[in-house]
């Protein structure tokens, strides 16, 4: 019968010697497989859902079908599959002689290895031995002799001139896992074919390899053939349960770790980002323990492959960030912290630097090709989570968070003028907050603001309306979509825009579906809105032009016979798999798409997102943008390049500038070549009318203008002027001039029978101050207005309506208040409090300033107060210090608004306190006097020693203001606020009052040529005739 002995020339001692080791290498295997389990339970609960069967169907149908392992490099995929299913077969066959050997035969005397099943199996395993070795020297070759960019483990695009010992243990660790595999199969088959030249089966050719290897063998002599297999079946067996051994701990680890990794991995990663656990005390990933669980296991799974050090478009363009070095030196610090917090080591900052994470793109280009389901982006953006909270940032992003958190855009702009772009169109579009719609178009930032994007913005409402597409917009309802701002780890941020859009999709009337022309708004409101709350489907809008031509709404007049390529965005590509509407439109309006090398899913970042469109680029480093343009070019001939991303638009009109390919091709949306293929931009007899009264409008205002200037000319030649005058004895009396020198102050204000009193600080109503623990700072902060260019006045002219301001922090009081931070912080005890003078909106900047870290807050207020002028201000900051008692007060130089630099001074007057004006630095240990260092002009600095307590006024530039998370915002609502109704004598005093705000008349200005002297003498007659100044 044929069959074979498995424990050839071993008597009962050998055997029981070879189970004892065996089962020890087996305990060994569990241990250390047990200790990785232990360590992935260190790590936080997934923030996803598991969905454990969907999760298992999508690791099996990866595993058989090496789909992610055969795209982009099938040399390697095929490597990998002749190894990968060649030891599975192995496995198997081994499982089955130990199913017969140790279980059926001793146990039931039943007994299967033998006959036809064990000729078939003996082939099969010979077949699969074979298929090792092919993949493992296809390996090898491709390790030693293709010189790999992704292989390489120098970190040059940091600027590394030699390999890191950690590098030079993994390049050796490559080579010995090879090699070991490699020994393991070739003592296997060598073994196999000692057997065929000592015992001459009759069924050898069933195994081709054994009868090979054999007939070379059959010419040593029987003793040689007979000592080395004894030994080579010792170094077989004993190679082979110390690879067992080895799996849970170094790069075989990943066999049984990426099979945990592809199961368990999130089927939206980076489309949705997992939200913050909401129990936690910090947001974000600042130690190791931090990550979850599947991010630990994610760690062991890394093959080390380089696919997405070769995908990532920051490497590419020298940025300090390859997504595969990223995941080995967290691996490398969690091999030493075992999902521990190491003391003495920080993660970021000792493990990562902060630039590294700053450096994504969010892609998802490392994500899209890892074969073992690596979730890289989404770890960079919990520990940009941590950067934000810590306020790690770049400063113009902290800006922009800023902004964003001001003005609900990235813009800065107003909301009123979010949809200041349809006031071109020749007809009205709905707003869906007033009147239905089928489809409620959210615009996103880009297209509503950027000049280049706005015109895009009209095409597309026009093919919309050209197509009858029943369509609104939520107008100045509408913030932006929140996708970056969460990429760049501003959770909170992201979700009070969250839900202030919900909330106004929700007072909406009634829409079908959300259409979007921003791939990153899309993404956003499609995938991770419905996290929060309720939200209508969301297309983008290449996917309704298709339909929209496919159903006729849309009909070609004029194909256009262009030769294009198309970048696929990230955001609708790669993420969200779009990829065939956009091609089937430029089908429809006959254009000849040709392809870039790398498309749809392997399609190359513009560089935008993540937030890098706010952040500029680093000297000595590539533009993305440029390098996707050049791939263009490489082309040859393309007339257009083509965007259905607003952000893309710009970043590439810009790139092909700065690339110099502008006489090459140009840069267009899709719905401007959809545009020319409908002939959109030809006057249809339908918009006659609206065009009509538009021009007539146009031309009466235009009129009416020329018309009402010339008539104020004429009125004004014959009107006699009118005097105003001051009813009183001065005003009546003749003054002489050389009687005017003689008038003093009190004679003057006597005469003019004004009062005169002295100004004291404010009395105001007891608010509860707790008793002094330590140094107290006042820092009095003011609530700005910001207002844009559309408003109008108060029907008394007086004022400006609030609904035209933006309000925010004054930076001159957040730069104070960051004095008053870093001096208690470096006193190591104290407290801070604000206050501020101020309605109840102006408790938000108070909020804000409690997120920043002030310990207490005070609002002072009266409605009589709206008017009130800093002196009035001052009388009532005045009357807060004498409760408070403070040590210091620190004050901002001048407000944002007004300008009028006065507060500070008067406040420190009414005190009777010490003041320093203008001060960029200061030095106080907490006693009775503090070192201020003061700006000057021409950049000189004053420094002076003044007594505490005092007043410190202080100006930008003295510091870097930290960054308040909309979460630290949230949480302030918790300190303590107090809020003093104030009336009487305390809002009455006013040194000034407004009588008339007014636009000043515009007048055109004049160009004034010629020389010096000319210029000069010119400018000197211009002086004599506005002024009369005689010279």
């Amino acid at each position: 019968m044929e069959t074979r002995a498995l424990f050839w020339g071993l008597e009962s001692l050998g055997i029981t010697a070879f189970y004892l080791i065996g089962f020890a290498a087996i305990g060994a295997f569990f241990w250390g497989f047990a200790s990785a389990i232990r360590k992935y339970l260190r790590g936080r609960p997934s923030p996803v859902p598991l969905d454990a069967v969907a999760g298992v169907k999508r690791m099996v149908a990866d595993l058989l079908t090496h789909r992610t392992l055969r795209r982009r490099d099938p040399y390697a995929g095929a490597a990998h599959a002749a190894i990968f299913f060649g030891f599975a077969i192995l496995f198997i066959g081994t499982s089955i002689i130990t199913l017969e050997y140790d279980i059926t035969k001793p146990l039931f005397g039943v007994t299967f290895w033998k006959g036809t099943f064990f000729k078939i199996f003996s082939l099969a395993l010979d077949l699969a031995g074979l298929a090792v070795v092919a993949g493992l020297m296809m390996m090898m070759l491709r390790r030693g002799t293709f010189h790999l960019e992704k292989l390489d483990y120098q970190r040059s695009y940091a600027g590394e001139q030699e390999l890191r010992p950690a590098a030079r243990r993994w390049k050796a660790e490559d080579w010995i896992f090879l090699g070991a595999l490699l020994v393991i199969i070739l003592t296997g088959f060598v073994q196999e074919g000692l057997r065929h030249a000592m015992e001459q089966p009759s069924w050898g050719p069933w195994e081709p390899v054994g009868a090979l290897l054999g007939a070379l063998f059959s010419l040593a002599s029987e003793s040689t053939l007979h000592g080395v297999r004894a030994a080579n079946w010792w170094f077989h067996g004993l190679a082979a349960l110390t690879f067992i051994v080895a799996l849970p701990w170094y790069k075989a680890k990943h066999i049984i770790a990426a099979m945990g990794s592809l199961a368990s991995r999130d089927p939206l990663a980076l489309r949705r980002l997992p939200k913050p656990e909401p129990e936690a005390a910090a947001v974000g990933v600042g130690k190791v323990s931090d990550f979850s669980w599947k991010d630990l296991l994610d760690l062991d799974a890394c093959t080390k492959c380089g696919r997405c050090h070769e995908a990532c478009p920051a490497r590419a363009a020298g940025y300090p960030l390859s997504p595969r070095d990223f995941i080995l030196d967290l691996r490398l610090h969690n091999d030493k912290a075992r999902g521990r917090d190491l003391p003495g080591k920080s993660l970021i900052g000792d493990v990562i630097d902060p630039e590294t994470l700053w450096s994504c793109r969010t892609c998802g280009a490392c994500l899209e090709i890892c074969p073992v389901g690596v979730e890289h982006p989404v770890k960079i953006v919990k520990m940009r989570r941590q950067l934000v909270e810590t306020d790690n940032l770049d400063p113009l992003l902290r800006t922009m968070l800023n902004t964003i958190g001001t003005s609900g855009n990235s813009f800065g702009e107003q909301g009123r003028k979010r949809a200041a772009w349809t006031k071109e169109l020749e007809f009205k579009v709905k707003d869906v907050r007033q009147e239905a719609a089928e489809l409620l178009w959210f615009v996103g930032d880009q297209a509503s603001f950027d000049p280049r994007n706005q015109k895009v913005s009209r095409t597309v409402a026009r093919i919309f309306r050209a197509a009858k597409v029943d369509f609104g917009l939520l107008y100045e309802g509408e913030k932006t979509a929140g996708n970056d701002v969460r990429r760049i780890g501003e959770e909170g941020l992201f979700e009070s825009l969250v839900e202030h859009n919900l909330e106004q999709m929700a007072k909406a009337k009634a829409f079908q579906r959300v259409v979007t022309t921003d791939p990153h708004s899309f993404n956003t409101l499609h995938n991770e809105y419905p996290d929060f709350g309720k939200v209508a489907p969301v297309i983008h809008y290449t996917e309704l032009l298709c339909d929209l031509f496919e159903s006729g709404a849309l009909k070609v007049k004029n194909p256009l016979g262009l030769k294009v390529t198309f970048h696929d965005p990230c955001h609708l590509g790669r993420l969200n798999k779009r990829y065939d509407a956009p091609r089937r439109v430029l089908e429809l309006i006959g254009c000849q798409l040709v392809e870039m090398p790398r498309n749809r899913d392997n399609s190359f970042c513009c560089g935008a997102g993540g937030g890098r469109i706010w952040i500029p680029d680093k000297p000595g480093t590539k533009k993305p943008s440029e390098m996707r343009v050049r791939e263009a070019a490489a082309l040859g001939q393309i007339d257009v390049f083509v965007t259905c991303c607003p952000k893309d638009l710009t970043m590439f009109e810009d790139a092909r500038k700065t690339a110099g390919f502008e006489k090459d091709f140009v840069v267009e949306d899709i719905a401007e070549l959809v545009a020319k293929a409908i002939e959109l931009d030809a006057i249809s007899l339908h918009d006659l009318p609206s065009l009509t009264e538009k021009i007539t409008l146009a031309i009466a205002e235009r009129v009416a203008a020329a018309v009402g200037d010339r008539l104020d000319k004429v009125l004004a030649g014959r009107m006699v002027p009118a005097v105003a005058t001051i009813h009183t004895p001065l005003a009546e009396a003749a003054i002489s001039p050389a009687a005017t020198p003689a008038a003093t102050p009190n004679a003057v204000v006597k005469a003019l029978g004004w009062q005169v009193q002295s100004v004291k600080p404010a009395d105001l109503p007891a608010y509860g101050v707790p008793i002094k623990n330590g140094v107290r700072i006042l820092v009095p902060v003011k609530q700005i207005g910001k207002l844009g260019d559309d408003f109008s006045f108060s029907a008394d002219q007086r004022s400006i309506p609030g609904e035209y301001f933006e309000y925010l922090l004054n930076e001159w009081d957040d730069t104070a208040l960051e004095q008053a931070l870093k001096t208690v912080e470096a006193l190591g005890a104290g407290e801070v409090v604000v206050v501020t003078v101020g309605p109840e909106n102006a408790e938000d900047t108070l909020r804000k300033a409690l997120a920043k870290g002030a310990h207490r807050g005070v609002r002072v207020w009266d409605d009589s107060l709206v008017d009130a002028d800093p002196i009035a201000i001052a009388r009532l900051l005045a009357g807060v210090a004498e409760q408070e008692k403070p040590d210091l007060i620190f004050t901002g130089a001048q407000s944002g608004d007004h300008a009028n630099a006065a507060t500070g001074t008067a406040l420190a007057k009414l005190l009777n306190l010490p003041r320093a004006a203008l001060v960029v630095a200061t030095e106080w240990d907490g006693g009775g006097a503090i070192k201020v260092t003061r700006e000057l002009e021409g950049g000189l600095r004053h420094q002076v020693e003044i007594a505490s307590p005092a007043v410190i006024t202080m100006q930008t530039g003295a510091n870097v203001p930290r960054y308040a998370t909309m979460r630290m915002v949230k949480q302030a609502k918790d300190k303590p606020v107090a809020t003093v109704a104030v009336a009487g004598d305390a809002v009455e005093y006013r040194a000034a009052q407004i009588n008339k705000i007014f636009v000043p008349q515009a007048t055109r200005a004049t160009m004034i040529q010629g020389g010096a002297d000319e210029v000069a003498a010119k400018v000197i007659a211009i002086i004599r005739e506005k002024m009369g100044v005689k010279a």
